[in-house]
């Protein structure tokens, strides 16, 4: 129990306020490595041996091969299901179809892309798909969540995204600790850590951000449990002739990173029993209104575009433009 032991001091010494609520996150988005959906069901089993319910943020893509995977859809709809886009890092990426300089062609992109099937060796849309394959499959589920992929939003996006049913979004740098409201749509905190080793630096952050965030939001993403790499580096230069696997770890390699993850878990549930920390995946928190400064707009702009700029070399000319448009009314 040395977390809950560490709380404790932590508390006596300081005075520090705990945060009530620790939230789980997934992104389960690899369809092409098989290896992933061991490693998503694996992190399932181990989330109802210790009776945690998370927040699973789902691609289009995913959810098509999910289909094929009744165990698995049986364990995932015991928690909260979220959109992660209609296909992730397929191009044009969401940074790429919404960089118009139309906003209103930007947002009916989105709406048609992430409604949509997208054929994963050429971009084009192919039939029905997107959100509307989670909101079937999931049912009587709602898919009232997102995360964009490589957490690059932008606003005609996520505003398509809301009148399609999204009302939480999980992609934003507004917060580090609680929850914002802006245009119907609840802003939760960035996350604080995106990949578990359990190492001594892992636990330092998770410590950290557990005693000084209200709402502390962990992500981590499956495949990379069982993957050298992620899934979608053979999308970095462009849409690939084939859908080619990345080089797997070496067994011993994978067992001890879900062994340090389970353990992490045991803490994670020691610190909810003595209640510590609330953990769970409802999504009715109480956000304060948004407001933000030119200065603070511009940043999360270049925060949301890290990610293409780094593994697309994509660097937009409108986006910038749709994020002032966008938080016009919040700007003080």
């Amino acid at each position: 129990m040395w977390i809950a032991d560490f709380c404790r001091k932590e508390i006596l010494d300081q005075g520090v306020e705990l945060i009530h609520k620790l939230i789980l996150t997934f992104d389960v988005e690899d369809f092409i490595n098989q290896n992933a959906l061991f490693a998503l069901g694996t992190i399932l089993s181990m989330l109802n041996k210790y009776q945690l319910r998370s927040i699973f943020f789902v691609t289009g893509h995913m959810t098509e091969k999910l289909a094929h995977f009744p165990e698995i859809l049986s364990l995932l709809r015991e928690h909260e299901i979220g959109f992660h886009s209609s296909s992730h890092s397929v191009r044009p990426t969401i940074p790429e179809y919404t960089n118009t300089e139309s906003y209103e062609k930007a947002y009916e992109t989105s709406r048609l892309r992430e409604t949509s099937h997208i054929d994963p060796l050429t971009g084009n849309v192919e039939g029905e798909g997107g959100i509307y394959a989670l909101q079937d499959t999931y049912r009587p589920k709602k898919i009232i969540s997102f995360r964009a992929p490589g957490m690059s939003w932008t606003p005609p996006n996520l505003e398509a995204l809301f009148d399609l049913g999204i009302r939480f979004d999980f992609s934003s740098s507004i917060s580090q600790s609680e929850p914002s409201n802006y245009k119907g749509i609840t802003f939760f905190p960035y996350t604080f850590i995106q990949y578990w080793q359990g190492t001594r630096l892992d636990y330092q952050s998770f410590l950290s951000a557990i005693l000084k965030r209200k709402i502390a939001v962990f992500d981590l993403h499956p495949t990379l449990c069982v993957n050298q790499r992620m899934w979608d580096s053979i999308y970095y230069k462009s849409n690939p002739k084939a859908l080619v696997r990345v080089p797997e770890r070496a067994a011993p390699e994978v067992a001890t990173l879900f062994h340090n993850f389970e353990v992490l878990l045991r803490q994670i549930s020691l610190l909810r029993k003595v209640r510590l920390i609330q953990v769970d995946s409802n999504l009715n928190s109480h956000a304060k209104d948004l407001s933000l400064s030119k200065e603070e707009i511009s940043k999360l702009y270049e925060t949301s575009m890290r990610w293409p700029r780094r593994f697309f070399s994509f660097n937009p000319r409108f986006v910038n433009r749709h994020f002032q448009e966008f938080f016009e009314n919040a700007c003080q």
